[in-house]
């Protein structure tokens, strides 16, 4: 994990996670469109964060902002946190708002833009996308549910 906060994001999963259940990773996100929104471009943003929500909702996804996407090696889940203040301070788990077996996660697609990162997820067929900043692991996120998924897909017979 690259910062801080997913870091205490990932020590405070403890309560949620099934026996035998572990963190693979955290990323801090918020639905796509926030910082436009918070830089000015209000209408912009207001309507790719509708986008994010209602796409996400489709495949029975709650989105928070603030709020953490968690994967494991059974399922990813949505987490709503408290506002990091930094140094350590908030940024706390307050709940898990949702959880998907991975078997129902097509993909998780990570590309980088400016200063952050655009997280684009496939779950249950519907499409919808997450925005991280630059410090955030958005890459590590997307490679573990690779290899996670790459555990579940039966073996094939050659």
């Amino acid at each position: 994990m690259k910062s801080k906060q997913e870091q205490k994001v990932s020590e405070q999963m403890g309560p949620y996670l099934e026996p035998d259940e572990e963190v693979l990773a955290v990323v801090i996100a918020r639905p796509r469109g926030w910082t436009q929104s918070m830089a000015g471009v209000r209408e912009l943003g207001a309507r790719q964060q509708s986008g994010a929500q209602e796409g996400a909702a489709e495949a029975g996804f709650r989105l928070a902002s603030p709020g953490a996407l968690v994967l494991t090696q059974r399922r990813l889940l949505t987490v709503q946190t408290g506002e990091a203040l930094g140094q350590g301070v908030g940024g706390d788990v307050k709940e898990v708002l949702s959880a998907v077996p991975l078997s129902d996660v097509q993909s998780i697609k990570v590309r980088r833009l400016l200063l952050g990162y655009v997280i684009k997820l496939d779950v249950m067929g519907s499409e919808f996308k997450l925005e991280a900043n630059a410090a955030a692991g958005a890459k590590p996120l997307a490679e573990a549910f690779d290899r996670a998924r790459a555990g579940l897909e039966p073996a094939t017979a050659t």
